[in-house]
């Protein structure tokens, strides 16, 4: 997010693109279906005047990617020193207009730390950079602005609606050098579990006592619920994504005492696996 809020970019590297229908269709095929032929890049620009999306979904061979760096089609991710540049040259969806720049996010702490999502293990969460700074240099369109940033990493052995059937989530910058994390989620087998962070460098403490709070539901019916202080009442400052089973938006909540606005986001896997769900997920995204 720029510095003033007026603009921020979210990009996400999906090996095995968990929201894929194709990728779902392979799966209940038993086609012995490779996560590596329904890879993404999926960036998200915001600003005063609309929004940019692209999602081109493609095959990557095991050699697009080592411990360091991944290519996906044109779009390259790589460790360069201490900064994580991302080279972007997509298409936007729906309309497959140009989407190219460079984005380098320069981590100011990396606590190493994963977590177990769920009761079974099989969801894992690493906040890998819950703080730095972000320096973003678009072509197309002509945009840059810098800011602060965050990086963090899930992975998975089953397919998220197969283990869940929501979360939530979200990111706040309290002080300088200072985070705030929260998840929520409700697992298939009925069990809820939570927790929020607050991250101070490399050193990451549990907060207790904060409470849940509910959020005006979406345009589409999804429920929202955040974390705060006990007796605060969050809002919605400005709706990011708002799909028939995920929202993005910016929430302002207290936090420990402390006024904040969180990158808040809602996922409801309960509409996701919905058949009208994915087939209107097909004209969301493009594919090779």
């Amino acid at each position: 997010m720029s510095d003033d809020g007026a603009l921020s970019i979210v990009v996400i590297a999906l090996l095995g693109n968990p929201f894929s229908p194709r990728y779902a269709r392979a799966r209940g095929a038993r086609l012995g279906a490779r996560a590596l032929d329904f890879c993404a890049l999926n960036v998200a620009v915001y600003g005063p005047r609309g929004a940019l999306w692209a999602l081109h979904e493609r095959s990557i061979p095991d050699e697009a990617r080592d411990a360091r760096s991944v290519t996906l089609g044109d779009s390259h991710i790589g460790w360069e020193g201490d900064a994580l540049v991302v080279d972007i040259v997509e298409r936007t969806s729906p309309f497959g207009r140009p989407l190219r720049g460079r984005v380098t996010f320069r981590p100011s702490s990396s606590p190493g730390e994963a977590f177990q999502l769920d009761t079974g293990a099989l969801h894992t969460w690493w906040p890998v950079a819950p703080e730095g700074r972000l320096e973003v240099a678009l072509e197309e369109p002509s945009l840059r602005f810098a800011g602060s940033g965050y990086h963090d990493a899930n992975a998975g052995d089953v397919p998220l609606e197969s283990s869940f059937s929501r979360w939530t989530w979200s990111r706040s910058h309290l002080t300088r050098g200072r985070t705030c994390i929260t998840y929520d989620v409700a697992e298939r087998a009925g069990t809820e579990r939570g927790f929020a962070l607050d991250i101070r460098g490399d050193s990451i403490r549990r907060i207790a006592g904060l409470g849940p709070a509910r959020l005006p539901t979406t345009r589409w019916g999804i429920r929202r619920q955040t974390q705060a202080d006990a007796s605060t009442l969050p809002a919605v400052r400005r709706s990011l994504e708002d799909t028939p089973f995920y929202a993005r938006a910016l929430v302002e909540a207290q936090l420990e005492g402390l006024a904040t606005v969180a990158v808040h986001e809602s996922l409801s896997l309960d509409r996701f696996a919905s058949p009208w769900v994915q087939f209107l997920l097909q004209f969301r995204m493009s594919h090779e």
